[in-house]
């Protein structure tokens, strides 16, 4: 069962150090900070965000790298070079494993659903049962109810590489799922439906909505989205990129 958010305000402290300077710090800065050995600091760490401080501390370089491929025109290494990668190979890899696409192609694509918005579309796959989830997102966001939504099925309770099975949806409230083995999180993000391109691959505050419980049997839950806490890792997977896969 997900930790509440920390109250120690060493680790506070050290989650939002990792925030501002992801690209220059080490697991075992960040736990010289908040007073802990690395071992004892990332069990602490694990125990509340869902995955361990080396994880989070890429998935925030790889957030800034998103970034600035979409707002500089930067060659790729020297991107991969500003958010801490020494090898352009390495940074590649980890890139289209956490986003769906490489670091050039994501230009590409901007591109592509500025003319074209992603339309809804299933990736969903066969599995032994089936979860009912209905959607709650705060009214004032979506008033014609035509808000892009992604619900999916990811291995931990956080945003963290290439979901196992989703679905894209818009104007519905409820949407079916079946279960998917080794993967018993199920997390959403929505985004207005008109969102710019920007919004759609990189979105800064976007709704989001993660169950408090893995989900390994037939059941009806309930999804609320809301902004997320500055704590949570960032949205990774540029969405409209999985419609290709």
């Amino acid at each position: 069962m997900p930790v509440p958010p920390p109250t120690e305000p060493a680790l506070a402290s050290a989650l939002a150090l990792a925030r501002e300077r992801p690209a220059e710090l080490s697991v075992s800065d960040l736990a010289d900070h908040a007073g802990y050995s690395p071992f004892h600091f990332s069990r602490l760490f694990t125990r509340h965000a869902g995955i361990g401080p080396g994880q989070y501390l890429t998935a925030l370089r790889i957030d800034t790298a998103k970034r600035l491929l979409l707002t500089d025109d930067e060659a790729v290494i020297e991107v991969a070079t500003a958010v801490g990668f020494t090898s352009l190979s390495s940074f590649t890899r980890r890139f289209r494993e956490t986003v769906g696409v490489p670091p050039a192609q994501l230009r590409r694509l901007a591109e592509r659903i500025s003319d074209t918005p992603p339309r809804p579309f299933s990736l969903l796959r066969p599995g032994t049962g089936t979860v009912h989830a209905e959607i709650e997102l705060p009214p004032a966001f979506s008033p014609r109810g035509d808000a892009s939504i992604w619900v999916g099925w990811y291995p931990h309770p956080a945003p963290i590489g290439l979901p196992h099975s989703g679905t894209l949806i818009s104007g519905s409230s409820t949407v079916q799922l079946p279960l998917r083995p080794g993967a018993p999180f199920l997390l959403g993000f929505a985004v207005p439906m008109h969102a710019d391109a920007w919004d759609q691959l990189a979105p800064s505050a976007p709704m989001v909505a993660v169950h408090p419980l893995p989900l390994t049997q037939p059941e009806q839950v309930t999804l609320r989205f809301t902004l997320p806490e500055m704590t949570r890792p960032p949205l990774l997977t540029a969405l409209p990129s999985l419609c290709r896969r």
